[in-house]
């Protein structure tokens, strides 16, 4: 856990800093600005208590659960999972969208800090934990950095 405290607290912040507004998208449809209120919204969801219903067949959730705690990325085209669109967008400039994201993520790392035992449904990954979420987390930041070739 401490090493995904780590990644976000120490290590995220450098890679933002490293990206730029004229980053070339990778792959994807997503823009840059789309893509750091995308993030932002994904670390909201981890502790908003938005609703979802799992979507992947029962007997696959502790393989899919598996992939989160492995060192696999994410592939390129993976679908959105409808919770998304139950939080609001953001408009921003670029360092503006940038600031949004880091106040998101330290939200949902205070929030965990003060709720140990959070769990909340992902369509695609069942029922997750706090460590499952922040693996979540860090896989999907990973994979959008990715994607503006960082």
């Amino acid at each position: 856990m401490k090493d995904l405290q780590r990644y976000f607290l120490l290590e995220l912040p450098v890679k933002l800093k490293a990206l730029k507004p004229d980053a070339e998208r990778q792959f994807g449809e997503m823009d840059i600005i789309q893509m750091l209120d995308h993030l932002r919204k994904s670390y909201k969801w981890a502790y908003s208590g938005v609703k979802a219903r799992t979507t992947i067949p029962k007997e696959l959730i502790p393989k899919a659960q598996a992939f989160l705690a492995s060192d696999k990325e994410f592939r390129p085209g993976a679908a959105m999972p409808a919770p998304f669109q139950a939080i609001d967008n953001m408009e921003g400039e670029f360092e503006e969208m940038k600031l949004e994201l880091l106040r998101e993520m330290v939200g949902m790392l205070a929030y965990f800090e003060n709720n140990p035992r959070h769990q909340q449904i992902h369509p695609g990954f069942g029922k997750l934990n706090v460590l499952q979420w922040l693996q979540l987390a860090k896989k999907h930041t990973e994979h959008h950095l990715r994607q503006f070739g960082l």
